[in-house]
């Protein structure tokens, strides 16, 4: 998703979110931002993605940021010991997470919006981002997982209108002058993210550093991905918590698994480099709404996970059998998932009052992971209804309840 206040997404054939987003046919809607996005109906397995939008409130003060837990020694898809924070690092065996203890491990948590709008509101200071944690967990989102979306300087939002983060990683097209904070690679970790894994360590979370790009994949956008990865990968290769999303929302309709799948290759690659043992959740075409085909062909490596991306806009039958494919052969996240009870949205609303209980029976069934998308009350779908982020919606309080009747089950030892 991507975070730029007040425009929706429209569908061409299967519209795709963005801020004035759109897909291409069989497309799916990318996360977009504003207040609701705009999602397409779904054909051929087509999704709407989630949108962001206002600004993400400023934060209070900062909490002090623990130390970083470094990865025992792992071996082909093994686990290794524990890191300093007292979070094992997590391995694939089959179609499960499991911990070095050989017992099967479920990451359920929330996504918080663009680090650089959190960073920025709190008057470029990390704490603006360990702030919002804080409010987070206090309202009772007891997760075990937090998603760190790090946005590009473009989102391009699938050509549509794009997104520029006020503090984004410097990867990618320039933004037009005074949009953004011009932070060097180095000083984007120091200061933006290292501080918040580092306080999510200090929190038992674990982390997903996703590459928040919403585009086709097979120009710039692929490239800009594999320079991000160059650098970031081994900036946390130690960490037995961090999870790692190579790219957020490849759009890519018109493309099929079988060439899609060797830019995935090339970004696994490139992690693998400098980070041997960290998890990586597969990205598909259609804004992750092919896990199954990539699940069944899979790209070479260990630990991998794959992701699906579901909103009521694009649950539909087609993306329903994918993600079942999927969990028979590997593990799957659902890295991104919501929805506006009583919503107009296309997709993201819903009129059905069991939407949010009924996709937690199926992703429970699944054994599957799943972070919910957004800890915020103005980016959407919306976890929160108000600014001080004390009240939570209709989704807010199923994601809390499904969070609290987890919250000792497939859980570390």
């Amino acid at each position: 998703m991507s975070g730029a206040a007040g425009s929706s997404g429209t569908g061409a054939a299967i519209g795709s979110g963005g801020a004035a987003g759109s897909g291409a046919a069989a497309g799916a809607g990318g996360v977009t931002s504003g207040g609701t996005g705009g999602a397409g109906a779904s054909g051929g397995g087509g999704s709407g993605g989630a949108q962001t939008g206002g600004a993400a409130g400023a934060s209070g003060g900062a909490g002090a940021a623990g130390g970083a837990g470094s990865a025992g020694a792992a071996g082909t898809g093994a686990a290794g010991a524990a890191g300093s924070g007292g979070l094992p690092l997590l391995h694939v065996d089959g179609p499960a997470v499991k911990d070095p203890n050989g017992k099967t491990i479920v990451l359920r948590g929330f996504a918080v919006p663009d680090l650089g709008t959190l960073y920025s509101n709190a008057a470029q200071n990390a704490s603006g981002i360990t702030s919002r944690l804080d409010k987070v967990l206090a309202a009772g989102l007891s997760a075990h997982v937090v998603r760190f979306p790090v946005y590009p300087r473009s989102c391009t939002n699938a050509g549509g209108q794009p997104f520029y983060s006020p503090a984004p990683f410097p990867v990618g097209p320039m933004a037009p002058s005074g949009t953004h904070l011009a932070l060097s690679q180095a000083d984007y970790v120091s200061k933006v993210l290292k501080p918040a894994v580092d306080y999510a360590l200090q929190k038992s979370l674990y982390v997903i550093i996703d590459y928040h790009q919403i585009d086709n994949s097979d120009g710039a956008s692929g490239t800009d991905a594999t320079t991000f990865w160059s650098f970031m990968a081994g900036q946390f290769a130690s960490y037995s918590n961090v999870l790692y999303e190579p790219y957020n929302e490849p759009v890519d309709t018109m493309t099929t698994w079988a060439n899609f799948k060797p830019r995935v290759q090339g970004w696994i690659d490139t992690i693998r480099a400098s980070a041997p043992n960290n998890l990586i959740i597969v990205p598909s075409m259609s804004w992750d709404q092919h896990p199954g085909d990539a699940a069944a062909s899979p790209p070479t490596g260990s630990n991998l996970m794959y992701t699906a991306h579901v909103y009521p806009g694009n649950w539909k039958a087609g993306f329903m059998t994918q993600v079942s494919t999927a969990v028979s052969i590997a593990p799957v996240f659902f890295s991104e998932w919501g929805y506006i009870q009583g919503g107009a949205d296309k997709n993201l609303g819903t009129a059905d009052a069991t939407w949010g209980p009924n996709f937690q029976t199926v992703v429970d069934g699944d054994g599957a992971s799943w972070t919910a998308w957004v800890a915020d009350n103005g980016w959407t779908p919306n976890l929160f209804s108000n600014a001080g982020l004390t009240t939570l919606t209709a989704f807010g309080t199923q994601t809390s309840t499904w969070l609290q009747s987890k919250a000792a089950s497939d859980w570390v030892q």
